[in-house]
């Protein structure tokens, strides 16, 4: 497809052809991938999960097992250098110095064991020795600090001599860029950013790297599943599906007037924040009753300090809660990460026991019923990430087993019961014997749902349960929720930072700010007409793909955010 260049292409993949093998049998993973990046130009490479972009990403940044990767043909040009023809030695150079990686997860990308200021002296240290240079503690210190302020972060001394864990996670995505950033690369490849923070912490991510690359003269090249983002953050877009680009253009024509029927069912499976697309969602129950009824609830966790490991202070996580759920809700909590919303959940499992107030089900006290066996045949959860949610040495009919086990049940009861399990969630019976790295994330994601319903509960919190799913995938989870929740009677606590999808999804929505309820009500009620200046905030934040819904967005000044908006730069 012809466009008009500015620039001359500092990375260019042509041709890209790469297949992997595993016992005795070779599958296709990429067909003739071909894509340029400009000097000074945000790519995006957007598709569901399998569609190739982290092998591409990969063979690009050097990082691909070869074997049980085989690359084929083609060719990646780095400023007109094939890169998979240089050897090792050479290929090294060019890491973090000519191409750096911000990686996805911010916790996991680091080493827990040591601070800041040992992994980003050991990024240069590796540098140096690459391209024969050598430079003091002091002159390593110094541009660390520099790179730091470029990522807008500048309490040096407390940053550099914490370990990641005691960092917010926007913290720890800031000092991520400047990791990819202190070797001075031209090109920045940058995988899911932001994926794992809330809507207000991305947003600030993704702004700084906007600035970055406007700034340092950086080529940006944008690997996501969210559309949202992307429309905020690329100049031109290639749509990937298994294995191959399937359409390409700029940024206003790809959601303007997108041509491929994957990019059309890639735009239309995005929740939608504001029009004539949105779903306003109901209780449909003919007689609903309040189910759960929380009162002043309170939970302070203790903050120890000093050699003797005495508490010396208390972190409260939340502040006098009310709220009411009746049978048959799709009752919403959202919120920043560290707001409380998954304390309360820890709460209703029985998982923390509440400093004060009352929470009752059906007119009991939790208290009294989380003495009782069959308390866990009442409420169940469905976690994040089924990836470690579900046990990896387990077949996926011993997993469904496990709760059943401890219910009674004999052995044929729960052969049968696995049965009924997988047809409820729509998954062949062979998948029984299976363990849970063979399935993809939308069919895990569909075992724990099975699991949590093995015991035939009233009530599921499903925390965060799409947030590591592509949209496509995403959409077929919320469908089967949907019907099982209309078949089964289920009453659901929906916990995310995805509001976009709570708008859809949820009949009610309660807005945590720091331990407290700011805002709820009506889902249609809250999105239309917020009152409270975080929620404000919130829905500001969201990323969205149409010219109308960022329109129709709450208007937040930059002071009324950062007034009510928790700062990522502190400890």
């Amino acid at each position: 497809m012809w466009r008009f260049k500015l620039q001359e292409n500092i990375l260019e993949v042509k041709d890209l052809n790469i297949s992997f093998s595993n016992y005795g049998k070779t599958s296709k993973v990429l067909r003739s991938v071909s894509l340029d990046v400009s000097r000074g130009e945000r790519v995006s490479l957007i598709g569901q999960s399998g569609s190739g972009k982290t092998v591409t990403m990969r063979t690009i940044i050097g990082t691909l097992p070869t074997p049980p990767a085989i690359i084929e043909s083609g060719q990646i040009l780095y400023e007109n250098k094939n890169l998979l023809a240089l050897n090792r030695f050479e290929r090294n150079k060019i890491k973090g110095s000519g191409i750096s990686i911000i990686l996805q997860d911010p916790l996991l990308s680091f080493n827990p064991v040591l601070t800041i200021l040992r992994q980003m002296e050991d990024i240069i240290k590796y540098s140096d020795v690459r391209r024969g240079l050598s430079r003091r503690h002091k002159e390593r210190k110094d541009l660390i600090c520099e790179t730091l302020a470029k990522v807008q972060l500048f309490d040096n001394e407390r940053i550099l001599n914490s370990y990641p864990i005691m960092l917010s996670g926007g913290m720890r995505q800031r000092v991520l860029i400047g990791m990819a950033l202190l070797n001075k690369p031209k090109l920045l490849i940058a995988d899911e950013p932001g994926t794992a923070l809330d809507v207000t912490t991305q947003k600030e991510i993704l702004d700084l790297l906007n600035m970055l690359v406007a700034n340092e003269g950086l080529s940006l090249l944008f690997i996501t599943h969210n559309l949202g983002v992307v429309r905020e953050m690329a100049d031109r877009i290639y749509v990937m599906k298994n294995g191959e680009i399937v359409e390409t253009n700029h940024r206003e024509n790809i959601f303007n007037n997108p041509k491929d029927p994957y990019t059309i069912k890639l735009m239309e499976s995005v929740p939608p924040l504001f029009g004539n697309k949105v779903i306003d969602v109901k209780n449909s129950n003919p007689k609903p009753y309040e189910m759960i009824k929380i009162s002043n609830l309170s939970k302070s966790f203790p903050v120890r300090t000093g050699f003797l490991n005495r508490i010396t202070s208390k972190n409260h996580a939340v502040k006098s809660v009310n709220l009411s759920v009746n049978n048959g809700d799709i009752f919403g909590i959202a919120g920043e990460s560290g707001s409380g919303k998954t304390t309360i959940a820890k709460i209703l499992l029985g998982l923390h026991q509440p400093s004060s107030g009352q929470i009752q089900i059906n007119k009991s006290n939790l208290e009294h019923l989380i003495e009782l066996k069959d308390y866990r045949k009442l409420i169940q959860i469905v976690y994040q990430n089924p990836g470690s949610s579900l046990n990896r040495k387990r077949t996926i009919s011993q997993i469904l087993s496990v709760p059943l086990k401890f219910s009674g049940y004999t052995n044929k009861m729960i052969k049968d019961r696995v049965t009924e399990l997988l047809n409820m969630v729509d998954l062949p019976i062979s998948y029984s014997s299976m363990y849970p790295h063979e399935l993809s994330g939308g069919q895990k994601q569909r075992v724990a749902i099975a699991r949590a319903l093995s015991l035939k509960p009233k009530i599921i919190v499903l925390d965060e349960p799409t947030s590591a799913l592509d949209v496509l995938i995403q959409g077929t989870v919320i469908d089967l929720l949907q019907r099982l929740k209309k078949e089964l009677g289920l009453t659901y606590i929906f916990i995310s930072h995805d509001l976009s999808l709570m708008r859809n999804f949820c009949n009610k929505i309660a807005i945590m700010f720091k331990g407290e309820i700011c805002e709820s009500g009506d889902t249609k009620e809250i999105f239309s007409n917020p009152q409270h200046i975080y929620t404000k905030a919130l829905i500001s934040s969201i990323p969205v793909i149409s010219d109308l819904e960022e329109s129709l967005k709450p208007r937040v000044t930059n002071e009324e955010r950062s007034m009510v908006l928790q700062n990522t730069r502190k400890i």
